[in-house]
């Protein structure tokens, strides 16, 4: 057999899945985070559009300049954080099912399935100890049938 990659430094095993799922949810923390800036704006934005009077004016645009000084550079940064731990998070789902697509494609092939090794703080550890017991099974099977060729017949069968 070949030699087998390491793939467990790099953070992106699986691009479509991962950068997908980051997108998506930085799309709907966007929207929410939005949702949260308009609700901290309001008050200032209400009282500078509907108010004349100058002393009123005063503190609402002085209030109004602090936050936008104070909340889009949070805002930024939180997302941009976010969008960092969401590819963290996502390549402990993404590692395992790649490794549990490796070993269907072995046994698909009908190879024998690589060794079934799970990171410990990747999801599905149950799922990985019954592919370990599959893969187990598999070879058992396939060591007790022993090698077949092409011009023998089965065993026990007509001649």
């Amino acid at each position: 057999m070949g030699t087998v990659e390491n793939r467990r430094r790099t953070r992106i095993v699986d691009r479509q899945f991962q950068l997908g799922l980051a997108v998506r949810l930085l799309l709907v923390l966007t929207a929410l985070f939005a949702a949260g800036i308009v609700l901290a704006f309001a008050p200032s934005i209400y009282v500078l559009a509907t108010t004349n009077d100058l002393k009123s004016l005063e503190p609402a645009a002085s209030e109004f300049l602090v936050l936008h000084k104070r909340l889009w550079p949070a805002a930024l940064l939180s997302l941009a954080g976010i969008f960092c731990y969401v590819i963290f998070f996502s390549h402990r789902v993404a590692g395992p099912v790649y490794r549990i697509n490796a070993i269907l494609r072995a046994l698909i092939d009908d190879r024998d399935p690589p060794v079934v090794k799970f990171r410990d703080g990747d999801y599905f550890q149950p799922t990985a100890a019954l592919m370990k017991e599959l893969s187990e099974k598999m070879r058992a099977s396939r060591s007790t049938q022993g090698p077949r060729t092409g011009g023998d017949p089965p065993p026990g069968g007509a001649a």
